[in-house]
């Protein structure tokens, strides 16, 4: 099942986080195969997060980025191994299943991973110049190696050559005692061979090819090593020897680069393929914890979020990363100025005054009932963004979603919208700065870039008292967003009024509005963003 996030514009109002809860309740009615996420592009406003608390519904999910990352790829292992266990098991492991890496974990805490390429290193070191010397585990032997026990030693482990009892005795006598390091020795019954290594006392004796009773005349009781009998040939003994290393003993000791399951997907690509390494080990940037790995094959193909955008189709008023996401649909009530996507995708878009009424014609569309909540949450959509029904971006169809929304969720309009719009704000009641930026949307005309944010009250009389605060925190937002003209467009939702604020900018003056006061215009019955102010101020700018 994938997931599909349903999500609005930046600086989300009432409209978008509406549109994408509604729209998420069809899709996933009609679409069993998927699960939709409805989510918000930065924190709800107080209008939409009063409603969603009277509704006793939770607030949207936060998607910070659509950026394609390293968990989107990480791989958890289903093969481990512990420190101690013997290269044997890891050798079975590749011809068994032939992993990419395998890590190596101990009381849950990470050590490494190792590759087919550390078991080539390993067999390659042996045949280098200097003799090879192992570190053998007792324990590890009895795991690879067939046999029995005859005596156990004083160490467990120990770090040894691996010698052969096959020469005569003179010249064995004279090689293990030429031997830098005593040896581990691999004899049969030879009672000779054995006692002198009882009396070099050795590491550890391996004998083949015996039985319990051949070994009679030999007294082991002073010797301080082990002693196993295998059942395997000498040959064959040797080469489980070499196999009963313990695992560790191929990590090495090189200062790996620190993935996180957060790093960007190209981030990562980069540094496996800056790396001699197969793989590399994935760990939470927050705890430290392993979660996994990424190999080269994990960058084959890049993973995409899925992504339905409401309320706007434009890629600068979407997430961060949508040009690493796949847009599957969009429904929205703005024009058109979509990114490319790959293939084709379901668009319904209609000038209508409201995102939910084309969620609503999309309930009748697939035959699916309403459920009174969602009907509760439409109208409080269609109710915002019309102003009430107040807007010039009002039409017909909005008027009756809102008769059929009424209905079903047993309520008069006209009293909703007081009890909504009550809740919501006046200019004092919250900080400037989260006012301004709450619902604001960036433009370009005639190399002039402006923005206006829009909020909704139910009184205009702290206008006075609060403007200075907000013209201040107006030019800091033109200034942090390299704007040329910054504007906030409070509207009365109960008279069906505005004011402008706007930053003092060289073509103020001819706005076709009365000037209340410096950079602070009247604007009855304008209530519209789209509609009303923003061909105002492109004749502004092209006069």
């Amino acid at each position: 099942m994938s997931k599909i996030y349903i999500t609005g514009h930046k600086n989300p109002d009432m409209d978008s986080i509406a549109a994408a809860y509604s729209y998420a309740v069809l899709k996933n009615k009609i679409d069993k195969e998927n699960e939709y996420i409805p989510c918000a592009l930065g924190a709800m406003n107080r209008l939409s997060k009063g409603l969603f608390e009277r509704l006793g519904l939770k607030p949207l999910t936060i998607l910070k980025d659509t950026f394609s990352k390293v968990r989107d790829v990480t791989k958890r292992p289903t093969l481990i191994l512990e420190p101690e266990d013997p290269i044997y098991e890891l050798v079975n492991m590749y011809n068994q299943t032939n992993p990419s890496v395998v890590p190596i974990m101990k009381d849950g805490e990470f050590r490494g991973l190792l590759s087919v390429d550390d078991i080539n290193k390993y067999f390659l070191r042996e045949n280098y110049d200097s003799r090879p010397v192992y570190n053998l585990d007792m324990s590890n032997i009895r795991r690879v190696v067939k046999g029995f026990v005859i005596k156990r030693g004083e160490k467990d482990q120990f770090v040894a050559p691996i010698m052969v009892g096959a020469m005569r005795f003179s010249v064995f006598k004279k090689r293990l005692k030429e031997c830098k390091e005593k040896p581990l020795l691999v004899v049969g019954c030879r009672n000779d061979h054995i006692s002198e290594a009882i009396k070099e006392q050795i590491p550890g004796i391996i004998l083949t090819g015996v039985e319990e009773d051949s070994l009679e005349n030999i007294d082991f009781s002073s010797f301080k090593g082990f002693v196993y009998a295998s059942h395997e040939d000498t040959a064959e003994t040797i080469r489980l020897l070499r196999l009963s290393v313990r695992v560790d003993t191929l990590l090495r000791d090189s200062k790996e680069p620190i993935i996180t399951k957060d790093m960007l997907f190209d981030t990562a690509k980069g540094i496996l393929a800056d790396s001699d390494k197969r793989g590399l080990p994935v760990f939470d940037r927050e705890n430290g914890i392993f979660t996994g790995f990424i190999t080269r094959r994990c960058f084959l193909e890049r993973p995409r979020a899925k992504i339905i955008l409401v309320d706007h189709n434009e890629a600068s008023q979407s997430v961060n990363g949508i040009e690493d996401a796949e847009i599957v649909e969009i429904i929205d009530h703005h024009r058109l100025d979509a990114p490319k996507t790959r293939n084709p995708i379901a668009i319904t878009a209609l000038p209508v005054g409201s995102t939910c009424t084309i969620v609503f014609e999309q309930f009748g569309r697939y035959n699916q009932e309403i459920d009174a909540l969602t009907a509760k949450v439409l109208l409080a959509g269609i109710a915002s963004d019309t102003v009430m029904l107040k807007s010039p971006t009002t039409t017909s169809l909005d008027r009756y979603a809102v008769k059929i929304l009424s209905d079903i969720a047993k309520v008069d309009f006209e009293e909703f919208g007081k009890e909504l719009f009550s809740k919501g704000s006046t200019l004092t009641s919250q900080k400037p700065d989260v006012a301004i930026s709450s619902d604001f949307k960036v433009y370009s005309e005639n190399g002039i870039k402006f923005g206006i944010g829009q909020i909704e009250v139910t009184t205009l009389q702290d206008v006075n008292e609060m403007s200075k605060s907000y013209l201040a925190e107006l030019e800091k937002k033109r200034l942090n967003d390299a704007l040329d003209w910054a504007m906030l467009l409070v509207t009365n939702v109960l008279s069906s009024e505005s004011v402008l604020m706007t930053t003092n900018y060289k073509l103020n003056y001819r706005f076709a509005y009365e000037e209340l006061m410096p950079c602070i215009f009247s604007l009855p019955g304008v209530l519209s963003r789209k509609k009303q102010l923003l061909p105002e101020v492109i004749r502004v700018i092209e006069s």
